[in-house]
This record gives structure tokens, sequence and C-alpha cells, in this order.
């Protein structure tokens, strides 16, 4: 008798599969081997197309990945010829491959399961019909075969191309020898598969196997030849109509064995090939797994499932204490609230156990989600049926705490939770057996309290709770929880032994169960944390090596905190150097704008722009998100941002390899932070000795990270404006280093050190402009247009206005009135009602009149000491010619003369200022003149009726310069 409540029990509705009762819980041929369904070398019951649908959840993954496939193979309507599965050991691969296999080989039979009509829906929609008549499969399980040897199965084959040529022709020789002849190239695939003529469906599973047997010294020097099939392969398959190539090749950081470094390259290789031809396909999702479960374990049930009573038989037992002390402190989704959507999708399991197998035992690498938990669950399930049928005591929902140790502890123990640790398994093994309960039932301190608990009278209508509450312990404590967590709370352990209304444990007896468990009586092996401002934490220790706690630590890792902590150690370590200002930017949280991301970026002086490395790479080959992005920071590209001062602005920005690189390390450095939060005071050796491991880990991290970030990009006007993406190549140099950044920048004549910038520069580059220029234009232009170099702050600008308006230079207020400025610092820099200007030569006041006076004009000038300009003391008077200049003393001081004109139109009055000038020129550069003239350069374009350029060419040939010719549409 399970309860005493008239609610129906799990096992009297729901029917454990033949195969589970048969094989006592082991599930026989749990693992699905798409060769012994092809080729049926063991007779496994999955190689039955009704048996495969029956056992088989529909979920929308799968349906729709089997639809795609179905539509490229039974309709000619345009459809992905390439599929890549990827996912990690137990994530349902070999589960998909075979049912693609059956409705390949078994239209008929799979299309008329539950399965496989829902498929066909999804394949038809749109379309019309979809017929897979006399389709060819070619299957080719790559870990049962071996580099250059043949089998029974693929005839004289000896490599992929060959097998792939033998399975396609179906063994006929004569078709074989003819394209084996002609080479494993795309054109010969493509005449195969054509040449069938009927819908082809190409399986490739666990690729990776052979690649590694590949890697070996005895057959690596085919492996070239090996991938050059793989990708003719795939494109011929892209070509060719009805065709359609599933390819197995799991993630090499999900595949736990490790790659030669030859295997990684194969692998890689053929990866990005998927990745741009083809579609990578999950074929189970997290919410799918209960599902999964229930119809792996049981018959699909005739009658409705009981979840609406169980739910209110539930929420009638979670009286005041209850739901205060346990329900409302277990935290969101795991109390009363939604719990009948909860149990609707783990029935007969309860949402509990379920949640834990997949938020936490599914983050450890080696655990496999489905495998492992259909191995625990099958003899869970047989063990609590059995119970129940023979009129014993059965849980209305199996828990956390209900899992047999009795019968399903290896089960447990190798499901991969603790990554193959032999010592881990064999302390969980003695923990289970003397702190909860040996074998036989008959030992173990668990089972000792509840005799204690029976002898004094504590009735809790459950024969074993404190071994319910024990186990449920053990389950949380064999591995490390989020957070830095370890164990359970109080409210965890009282939630395995609650039940519902009929089968109510009362909370005082609930708390006496576990005052008595973690007792000085109780659990030998427990351990309790109090953290601050947290409840206790109780659980089940054994003793690791540091090394083991990190393996363990290091499983649990989540992806995302990796790229958190090397964000969060980039921004400490960048530095501004001589830019003003260095301004970080964090990925963006959704699908925000670009604009909203980039918010606050643009401003007036130069900044050093860090991007986040979780969103912005450059270099993996698939880098044109990242670069798009920059260059419409940066104002130009296809969606250019609305950007004013982008000429001063330089991004730092992350390699994608090295990226990588660091996360890794990055995961080292957290896995150490959770070991040294779970040593406890105890353990100082343990602990020094972690905390040095950590310390060494960040530091290497630091480098990591200064390695990775190697690019920036800036501004650049050369003919048109662009933006110029560098590097740094070398280890020592880094784009968080502003240091580092500016003195490149100067090397590209982008930035100038300190005091660097030359008064004569920035006066060719005023020049440029066709209008005088106040301060505020002149000191935006350094930030605003690219051709102005970066500076180091603006009183550098001003020192070099400061030694223009000395020499040859004058600034002027808004009536073109000099101003007179005695330094630097009296500059006023944003100003718009001045000017500076080429200087003009002072006025000639008008000759006095007879006999002086105060006419208009007379008296002194301001400032010219009361002598006029052409005064006996240097002037020259009016109408005289002034002799020539006298010949200068000293050494000889050269100057360098730069003309620039751009597209100047020569059609008018034009013409003959040109012409004018060339006359100077001509002039200037004499030899009879005798000058002393030292370099000279030439860049002349003129655009004109072709044969009216006269002997130009040749004139600038003899002198040796560069003559380019081009077509002009002018």
């Amino acid at each position: 008798m399970t309860t005493n409540d008239s609610a129906q029990h799990w096992a009297d509705i729901l029917e454990l599969r033949p195969e589970v009762r048969a094989s006592d819980g082991s599930v026989g041929e749990l693992q699905m081997s798409l060769h012994k369904a092809a080729y049926q070398t063991v007779d496994v019951p999955y190689r039955k197309v009704d048996y495969y649908g029956d056992i088989t959840e529909p979920t929308p993954n799968l349906v729709g990945f089997f639809a795609r496939v179905a539509r490229r193979l039974g309709t000619t309507a345009d459809a992905s010829a390439l599929f890549h599965l990827d996912q990690g050991m137990g994530g349902g691969k070999s589960h998909a491959l075979v049912g693609l296999f059956h409705m390949a080989k078994s239209p008929e039979s799979f299309f008329a399961t539950d399965l496989g009509q829902q498929v066909h829906a999804e394949a038809a929609h749109g379309i019309g019909e979809v017929d897979l008549t006399d389709a060819v499969t070619v299957t080719l399980t790559a870990d049962y075969f071996s580099p250059g040897a043949t089998n029974e199965v693929f005839g004289p084959a000896t490599n992929l191309f060959e097998r792939f040529i033998w399975a396609l022709v179906g063994g006929n020789m004569d078709r074989y020898q003819r394209y084996v002849a002609a080479g494993p190239n795309k054109g010969t695939l493509q005449q195969a598969l054509s040449e069938t003529n009927r819908p082809v469906l190409i399986l490739l599973d666990e690729l990776m196997d052979y690649v590694m047997a590949l890697a070996d010294a005895a057959h690596i020097a085919t492996m070239p030849s090996e991938k050059a099939f793989i990708n003719a392969l795939m494109d011929a398959c892209d070509d060719v109509p009805r065709v359609a190539f599933v390819v197995v090749m799991i993630r090499s950081e999900l595949d736990e064995r490790g790659y030669s470094p030859a295997a990684v390259d194969f692998r890689d290789y053929v990866a990005a090939r998927l990745v741009r031809n083809g579609q990578t396909v999950a074929v189970t999702e997290a919410q799918d797994f209960s599902a999964i479960i229930r119809r792996r374990l049981f018959e699909l049930p005739d009658a409705e499932l009981p979840l609406w009573d169980l739910t209110r038989r539930v929420a009638a037992a979670a009286d005041g204490t209850w739901k205060h002390q346990v329900l409302d402190k277990l935290g969101a989704n795991r109390g009363l609230l939604g719990f009948e959507e909860r149990v609707t999708a783990s029935y007969p399991f309860h949402p509990e156990l379920m949640r834990l197998v997949r938020e936490e035992w599914s983050q450890v690498s080696g655990f496999q989600r489905v495998r492992s938990t259909v191995a625990i669950f099958a003899r869970t399930a047989l063990h609590w049926v059995t119970e129940h049928k023979a009129g014993r005591w059965a849980p209305p929902l199996i828990g956390v705490g209900d899992i047999p140790l009795t019968v399903a502890l290896e089960q447990l123990l190798s499901s991969g939770l603790l990554l193959g640790n032999d010592r881990a398994i064999q302390g969980y093994r003695a923990v289970a057996n003397t702190d909860v309960t040996s074998s036989d039932r008959q030992s173990g301190r668990a089972v000792n309290v509840d005799a204690v608990l029976r002898r004094d009278g504590v009735t809790v209508d459950q024969p074993a709770p404190a071994v319910r509450m024990a186990t449920a312990l053990l389950c949380y404590s064999i591995v490390s929880r989020g957070q830095a967590r370890r164990g359970a709370t109080k409210a965890e352990l009282m939630l395995a032994i609650f039940g519902p209304a009929g089968a109510l444990t009362p909370y005082p007896a609930a708390e006496e169960v576990f005052n008595k468990l973690t007792g000085d009586e109780g659990l030998g092996a427990l351990e309790v944390t109090t953290p601050t401002n947290a409840p206790a934490r109780y659980h089940l220790s054994i003793k690791q090596t540091l090394r083991m706690y990190f393996t363990a630590a290091a499983a649990v890792v989540p992806p995302e905190a990796r790229g958190e902590l090397v964000w969060e150690q980039a921004q400490k370590l960048a530095s501004k150097g001589a830019f003003d200002n260095l301004v970080t930017v964090d990925m963006p949280t959704g699908g925000e704008p670009l604009e909203n991301t980039f918010e606050g970026v643009d401003s007036n002086e130069a900044r050093l722009v860090l991007l986040d490395p979780r969103r912005w790479t450059l270099l993996n080959g698939k880098d044109s998100a990242s670069r798009e992005d920059i260059t419409a920071l940066l104002g130009l590209g296809d969606h250019p941002l609305r950007v004013d001062n982008a000429a001063s602005c330089v991004v730092a920005c992350v390699n994608t390899q090295r990226r990588d690189i660091a996360f890794k390390r990055a995961a080292e450095v957290l896995a150490w932070r959770e070991v040294i939060k779970q040593l406890s005071a105890d353990t100082e050796d343990d602990l020094k000795e972690a905390t040095a491991k950590h310390d060494e880990a960040l530091k290497k991290l630091h480098r990591d990270i200064e390695r990775a970030y190697q690019h920036y990009a800036y501004l650049v006007r050369a003919g048109e404006l662009h933006v110029e993406y560098k590097r740094f190549d070398e280890d020592t140099r880094t784009a968080l280093n502003g240091g580092h950044v500016w003195t490149a920048l100067i090397d590209a004549g982008r930035a100038t050190q300190s005091a660097g910038l030359s008064a004569g520069y920035l006066a060719a580059l005023i020049d440029e402009f066709d209008r005088a220029l106040t301060p505020r234009e002149i000191v935006q232009a350094f930030y605003k247009n690219p051709a102005f170099p970066l500076v180091t702050s603006p009183d550098e600008i001003r020192r070099v206005l400061f030694e223009l308006i000395t020499g040859e230079w004058e600034l002027v207020d808004a009536d073109g009135n000099r101003l007179a400025v005695a330094s630097p610092a009296q500059i006023s820099i944003n100003s718009i009602n001045q000017t500076l200007r080429r200087r003009q030569p002072d006025p000639v006041p008008p000759t006095s009149t007879p006999g002086g006076g105060d006419q208009h004009g007379g008296g002194q000038q301001p400032g010219d000491g009361g002598q006029l300009p052409w005064s006996d003391h240097g002037g020259d008077r009016p109408g005289t010619i002034p002799p020539p200049p006298a010949p200068p003393t000293g050494p000889t001081v050269y100057k360098r003369y730069r003309l620039q004109l751009s597209n100047k139109s020569i059609t008018g009055d034009a013409r003959e200022q040109a012409w004018q000038l060339l006359q100077e020129l001509r002039k200037v550069m004499d030899p009879a003149a005798q000058a002393d003239h030292q370099l000279f350069s030439l860049d002349l374009t003129l655009v004109t009726a072709e044969g009216d350029q006269g002997a130009i060419e040749a004139k600038a040939q003899a002198l040796g310069a560069q003559v380019i010719v081009e077509d002009d549409d002018f």
C-alpha cells in the first residue's frame, strides 16, 4: 500500500517498457548504434522501425531536423543539403541517425509512426508530396573501419572515398572501379550521385574516430586526400538535387578524449565548411529532457495522468509550516507556484529531481544528459514499481532521495558526474555504504537513524525517511553547485521526505529526522558550512587532493563566467597612455540598436575605445560583424553611426584565437576560486597551495589577455576615407596599453609625440583649406579630420599656433585687426571671432601734407617708434626700385616650398595663372640661374585630350619619373 488516499499511484498508470523489465533496469542497448541498426551485426530492438518510433519522443527539434532532411530528399524544393550534429556524448546524435536511416530505408513504415506523421506533415507543408521511394542510404560508420584496411562491409575499399562509392553503387564492381579510377574530385562525385537517379542520404557517423586513426604516423600522409574528399563531397551534395549529407563530428571542447594537433586541424578544416555551407543541428534541448526520459522508460499511457489531483493534494499538504519553512525557501520555480506545470513535464519524477539533473548534473562535461539519466532512472523506476506491485510503500513522485542506492549506486557513480575520478568514485561509494545504506539495507548510519526513529515512535508515514534524506544529501553533494555552493540547505533536505495529502509527513516529525541525521550520532561524513547572510549548508565530504577538487570545480564553471572574468580583468589592465580618455564598451545584453551600445563614445578628445571580447573579435574568418560595428562606430560603412569626432577615436579589439586561450585560462582561475571557497580552515596547507595556484593562474590570465588584445583600428585618409586595421605581432606590446598604441600611431604618421608637432606641418595642413580658419576650427580639426594627427593635449596646438603667429602668420579679430599675443597661453583656442591667416603687409600710410598739421593719415603710427615705413632708418622712398637683397652671411638656410592644388579647373582665366606659375617654376629651375636648389619633388596630374599632352611623358621619363596614363571619364 502506497498511501491511504484514493488517488491513483503512478506505478498503476504507467507501464514500464518490456526491455526495462527484462534487463533488470539496465535497458540493454541503451546507446543506439547506427552501425548495428544499418548492418544488423547485433539483434538490437531499434533496428525495427515501429520500435524506434514507439520509444522516440517527437520533440520540436527532432521533428524539424527530420523534416528538413525529408524535404531535401523527397522534393525538388530549395533546401539545405548539409547538416552537422556536434553535440557532446549522450546528446541524441546516434538516436537521430538511426531515425534518418529508417526514414530513408523504410519511408512507408516510418511515416506511419507518430514521429513519422509529424515529420511528414512538417516536410510537406506548403510543398505537397514528399517522395522517398527507392532512396539510397550511404551509411559510413567511421568508428567501425580503419584507414588503409578493408572489411567485409565495404569490399575492396580502403579509404573514405572508396567506401562511399562502394556503398553508393551497392557493391556493383564495374561502377565502383569506373568511379574510383576517375578520382575523388567534385566532378566524379557529382556524376556518381546524379547517375544514381534516386534520392541519396549520406550518413557519416563518428568522423573524428577515423581522423584520430588517420593522425597516426602510419597513415598521416593520406590525411590531405581524405580531407579533400570530404570537402569535394560537401560541394557535390550541395549541387546535386535530392541529396542530403549528415555529418556527426563532436565539438572538440565536448569530446573528453582530446585530439592530436593534426586531428584538430582536420576537424577545424571540415567544421569551417560545415558552418559556411550547412546547418548545425541540436536534436535535443533541455526542455525536452523530461519527455524523452518518460518515453524511453514507459509505455504511452492509455489513461489521463492524475496531475490535477496530485497538485491539489500537494497544495493541501503544504500547511503553514511546510510552506514557510520549506517550500518558500527553495527559490524561484521550485515551490508551490507553477508546480502543476512542472510536474506535468516531469511525472512520475519529482520536478526537483528533474531540475537537479537538468540544471546541475548536466553542467558536468562527463555527464551524458539522456543516456546517463536513463541508466539511473530505469533502475530507480523498476525498483519502485516492484515495491508497489508487492504491496510495499513507494513514493507518490520519485524525488531526489528516491534513487535506490542499493541497486542504482554504481549507475550514479559511473554516470560521468565524477569525471572518471577513481578516487572520488571510491570515496563516494564508501560514504554511500557507511553513511546511507549498505547494499543489503541492513547497515548504514541513515539506516540506524531510521531504526532509532521507529523505536522512539516518530511517525512519518514512510518506512525509511532518514535513508531518503541522506540519499538526497548524497545526490546534492556529489557535484559542486552554482555560486560556489556545496551540498544542500535544510529546506532541500526536508523536501526530500515531503509528501502530498494521503502520504503526508508531519513537519515536526520530518524535522526530528533532520535533527537526528545531522546530529552527533548522524552522518559521519557530514560537513556543515554557514555562509554569511545565508542558510547553513550540509554536504557529505570525501577527502580529495587539490587536483581532484580542481577537476570537479572546472567541470561546472559556466561558460559565460569565463567571458565575464576576461572582460573584468581586461578593464583593470587597460591604460590610456597619451590618450585623453579610455572608454570601455560592454557587449549589448539584448537586441538594442548599435547607437545605444556605443552611446557616449563620441567626444572631442583623443579616445582609446576598448571593446568587450565577448561580442567583438577579429581574425577568425567570420569577423565581418565585428568589422561592421567598428566601421559604423567610426562613421563609415553601410550603416554608419552619426559621429562628429571619429578621427580622434582609436578602437582596441581582441584576437579571436587568443581570446579563446584567455577564456580557457579564465576557467582555471574560476575553478581555483571555487576550490578555495570549498577548502575549510583545517586544510591550511591545501588552502595555501590552492591560493598560490590561483595567483599563478591569474598572472598568466593577465598575460594572455594582454596578448589577446592585438588589434587596433582608426580612420585614415589616403585618397578616400577608410578604416585602417593594425595589430601588434610582438607579445611585448598590447592594444590595452594606450602608450603602445600611441607610439604605433606616431610611427604610422597619425599621432605626434609630446612637443613633436611642427609649425610648418600645421601650416601645410591649414593651407589645404580655401579660407582662413578660426582657432576653434583648427583645434576641432585635430579631432574630426583624419588628415590631422592626434596630439597629446590642446596645449600642443597652442604652442604651434604661437610659433606660427610669431613667424609668417597672424591672428586677427573679426574686423581684420592683427592681435598682439605674448605667449601660447594667451591664445583663445575656442574662439570663433578670431582668424588665423598668412601675415598681410602693413598698410602704407598716406604722405603728409606740406606744413604738417593734423590731417588724416598724418602723425605717428601705433607701434612704429615715430618712423615712417620709408624713413632714412631703413625704408625706401616711393618711386625708387629697391636694390637686390644682400647675400646672406653665415651658413646657408634651406626652406622647403610645397605647392598643392587639387583638381583645379584650367578652362578659363585659371589657365593663364597656371601658365604663369609654371613659367616662374621654369625660371627658378633654369640651370643658368646658378640657384642653390637641392631636392625636387613633383606630383602632377593633367587631364587633357589625347594627343595634347606634348612631350611631357618623354621629358618626365628622362628625369626618372614614373608616368601613369589612365583613361578618364571626365
